[in-house]
């Protein structure tokens, strides 16, 4: 027996079955991080890839992605931010920015209607005016209404006209910017899309290398008690083509981690009946046992 196993006996482990310990309370009075794949053993074990990359990494391994992936997470980590600091909100504030779009666009298309109708009434007016004054100097027969009132009603006309030209322009505007903004938001979110895609390509290709890397000692973990299984040599060059228990083979991964935190254990994830100084052998690390 190795000196590190050895010193994970009876000593560094806790059977807390029995009482109203679970596995997330042991974790959070143990400081142990619930995302760590090689902190618990339960009936639902994370994915055999994912346990051996991060038993790799436990051992010193590092890849060539892992520049690449804290660059990307760095760009996303950037553009959350700015998200943030414009009040973005996620799909929530996507829906808002398309209705601001539309009512723009109708606030647009309202303020274009307006200007043709008061431009179609001022070019009428005028021509009635200048109809009405050609009349004027030949002769005052047939006047139907008076200069005077023609002359307020193109000139009622004229200031409207203005009045909705400047709404117009101010209304092209108002579209421009939310148009500016949609865009801008469209962008952002298929930037995100594809750094989080390209993120997630880097961390699987990362992962499934790492995991390779511990073929040999998680071949040679399965072949010893007491899951005391003869391990295929493909296992050696592709250990996640096991396809066993997969709580066995959480456990051997866990085992290869050279882990000196506690691992947190659900007994309910064991087969047996077993010690806790037992766990702790075959896991080489201390142990707390739940119920």
């Amino acid at each position: 027996m190795s000196p590190r196993v050895a010193a994970a006996g009876e000593g560094d482990s806790v059977d807390r079955r029995g009482t109203d310990a679970t596995v997330e309370s042991a974790l959070s009075a143990l400081g142990l991080d619930p995302a760590d794949p090689l902190a618990t053993v339960t009936a639902d074990p994370p994915s055999l890839a994912r346990s051996l990359a991060a038993a790799a990494r436990r051992r010193g391994h590092d890849h060539p992605n892992d520049a690449e992936v804290a660059r990307l997470r760095d760009e996303l980590a950037t553009l959350d931010d700015d998200r943030g600091s414009e009040g973005a909100d996620g799909d929530e504030d996507g829906a808002g920015v398309a209705a601001a779009l539309e009512r723009a666009r109708e606030r647009a298309a309202e303020a274009a209607r307006d200007v043709d109708r008061l431009r179609e009434r001022v070019a009428t007016l005028r021509g009635r005016l200048r109809e009405r004054r050609d009349r004027d100097g030949d002769s005052t027969d047939g006047a139907t209404e008076p200069p005077a009132d023609l002359e307020a009603a193109f000139e009622s006309a004229t200031r409207e006209l203005t009045e909705a030209e400047t709404e117009r322009v101010a209304a092209e505007q108002a579209l421009s910017r939310a148009a500016d903004r949609a865009r801008r938001l469209r962008d952002a979110r298929d930037r995100r899309r594809s750094l989080r895609d390209a993120l997630a390509n880097r961390r699987r290709e990362a992962r499934s290398a790492l995991a390779r890397r511990m073929g040999p000692p998680f071949a040679d973990a399965l072949a010893s008690p007491p899951a005391a299984r003869a391990a295929s040599p493909d296992l050696r060059e592709e250990p996640t083509a096991f396809d066993g228990d997969p709580v066995v083979g959480h456990l051997a991964a866990v085992e290869t981690a050279d882990r000196d935190e506690p691992v947190v254990v659900s007994a309910a994830a064991l087969p047996a009946d077993p010690a806790p100084a037992t766990v702790a052998e075959r896991l080489c690390a201390p142990v707390v046992l739940v119920d």
